[in-house]
């Protein structure tokens, strides 16, 4: 494209014009290859009659570019060459994660000489829009490239309009850097979650045919139970036993099969459950637990099983109680004072390690051990 163009420039773009965004404004333009040749680097030419500025962002067939190269202006038309944004960035100022369209290289090219540099194995170039955010980046400020660590190494602020960022690999931080979604220090200044289903039928249930049975189901996030989760219930034999997405049970026929329960939004939790169908007039036994959630260290509470058949409390049946740490581990922090009839209490430990963690507590029907009931009791430091 040539300057004898200038005069046609209207009714190139009429004719031959793309509609892109840039700076998000709606425009007219005129783009082609910046080469003939194929490389590593998807670069553009773009020529439009309304100016154009380096550091402009340029979206083009789904893609975003930026302008890296000084605008060549006249009185007619503006041009340029724009870089496909080929990396999408996230910079963690002290747990306020902002993100960054760049365009990062592992070469580059010398201005004096026109070839190609190699850049040391484990540096890169990093080049983003100069704008009100971009302006905060500090040397040693880390970011995540596909699942790596970069450190921020030099800054470059000598042209207008872009940052160029010369940054090395850096070390994984397992406690603080959210890897999965590069995203470094993000649990340093952000809680982890730790999520946990609970389904308080324990792990073997019945339903009478063609009768109901509401699951009680929980979900906690590090220990704190959450308000109206997003759960996801799923029958291995609808045939059999078929499961709304409120968790209500129904035997269809004869024979047993597993409800599995995920949270909808993190699937990897879940939990199970086997139900049996059974004909009517058959016991159908269940417990619940009824007490604080959570228990400061050094103190006691008492909690209480309620046992029901088929949804109608009962008071000839009884429970034998247990208590484990939720992880797991030993010793136990806490253990059982006092158990009379379907009551029992329990006494947290005193250990200020225990802050954070949590008890489960555990009734099983007497009569048939297969009927259990848990309770999980949030520990938490006095002061």
């Amino acid at each position: 494209m040539t300057r004898s163009l200038e005069s046609m420039l209207d009714f190139f773009l009429r004719e031959k014009g793309e509609l892109v965004h840039i700076n998000s404004v709606r425009q007219l333009t005129l783009i082609r290859d910046a080469t003939n040749h194929i490389q590593m680097t998807d670069e553009k030419i773009i020529r439009a009659a309304t100016p154009l500025h380096t550091g402009d962002t340029v979206d083009y067939r789904d893609e975003r570019y930026l302008i890296t190269s000084q605008v060549d202006q006249n009185e007619k038309s503006c041009r340029g060459r724009m870089r496909k944004c080929n990396q999408r960035l996230a910079l963690n100022w002290s747990g306020q994660v902002k993100w960054f369209d760049a365009v990062v290289e592992a070469r580059t090219f010398s201005t004096e000489t026109g070839k190609v540099i190699s850049m040391p194995e484990g540096n890169i170039l990093v080049t983003v829009q100069d704008n009100i955010g971009t302006r905060g980046i500090t040397l040693s400020q880390r970011f995540y490239m596909t699942h790596q660590p970069f450190k921020v190494t030099g800054i470059d602020r000598t042209m207008n309009g872009i940052i160029q960022l010369s940054c090395t690999l850096d070390s994984i931080n397992t406690a603080y850097d959210d890897v999965e979604n590069n995203i470094a220090d993000r649990w340093k200044y952000e809680i982890a979650h730790t999520y946990a289903l609970h389904i308080h039928q324990g792990t073997i249930a019945y339903v009478r045919l063609n009768e109901t049975l509401p699951l009680n189901v929980t979900a906690t996030d590090n220990g704190n139970e959450l308000a109206n989760p997003a759960i996801t219930f799923i029958s291995s034999d609808p045939n059999v036993v078929s499961v709304d997405q409120h968790g209500q049970v129904m035997g269809i026929a004869l024979g047993q099969a597993s409800i599995n329960a995920k949270l909808t939004y993190h699937p990897a939790v879940q939990s199970s459950i086997e139900m049996r169908v059974v004909e009517t007039g058959t016991h159908i036994y269940s417990i619940t637990i009824t007490g604080s959630p959570t228990l400061k260290t050094g103190q006691s509470a008492s909690y209480v099983s309620h046992i029901y058949d088929h949804g109608t409390e009962v008071f000839d049946q009884s429970v034998e109680w247990s208590l484990r740490n939720q992880d797991d581990s030993t010793p136990i922090m806490g253990s059982i004072t006092a158990s009379t009839g379907n009551s029992v209490t329990i006494k947290a430990g005193s250990s200020s390690g225990a802050n954070n963690k949590a008890l489960v507590l555990t009734a099983t029907l007497v009569s048939d051990p297969s009927i259990t009931i848990e309770k999980t009791i949030s520990l938490k430091n006095l002061f």
